[in-house]
């Protein structure tokens, strides 16, 4: 099921998730509880990931970074909705081999809306602290906006039903083969100057 980004990078960090290269100062977009996204996930540039980041500087690349998705931690105790059977046995696999692309709407409905789309290589599987597994798929570096409110969404598009194993209810557990909509239309802003990093 969807999991808040925020605590599953946090997860990540307290189980020893592998530390990148660190940003430049000043850039990085740290959780609440201190995780540092940009260094768990490998990002270089400045992340937008609401509710924490949601400021990036003119002129410079960024990258979108939405929720992720949790599935159960293997093919034994998981649980499935009536008629569904996976095609792999276990569920992050599964997810994995069914996600097609991902869509990143930036600025969606005006005159300089631009889709930027990913496929299976944008994926990064983790390991939470609760021992169950989840993929997440930040968007490719993205060119540099003017300065002002902006918006973003993501959609994915699944070659196939999946479900993760967590549940038997197919509006929670479970994504339709085709696109959905993955992180409705969400502003943020372009500015010239920055405060302090990670917290707007």
């Amino acid at each position: 099921m969807f999991a808040a980004l925020a605590g599953l990078a946090l997860a990540t960090a307290l189980t020893g998730g592998a530390a990148q290269a660190a940003p430049p100062a000043g850039h990085d977009c740290i959780t609440p509880s201190g995780a540092n996204l940009n260094q768990i996930y490998g990002i270089k540039e400045r992340i937008v990931s609401p509710p924490i980041c949601l400021e990036v500087r003119a002129g410079e690349r960024w990258v979108v970074l939405a929720n992720s998705w949790t599935t159960a931690a293997g093919p034994d105790g998981a649980v499935y909705p009536a008629g569904y059977t996976p095609e792999l046995p276990a569920p992050i696999d599964d997810f994995s081999a069914k996600f097609h692309i991902a869509k990143y709407v930036i600025d969606g409905g005006t005159d300089q809306e631009r889709v930027v789309v990913a496929g299976p290589e944008a994926l990064r599987t983790f390991v939470g602290a609760d021992g169950l597994p989840f993929a997440t798929f930040p968007s490719p570096a993205l060119k540099p906006l003017r300065p002002g409110t902006h918006t973003f969404a993501v959609y994915v598009v699944m070659s196939a039903q999946h479900c993760d194993g967590l549940g038997v209810n197919v509006e929670l557990n479970c994504l339709p083969a085709g696109l959905t909509e993955w992180f409705p239309q969400t502003p943020f802003e372009v500015v010239a100057k920055y405060g302090t990093p990670g917290r707007p």
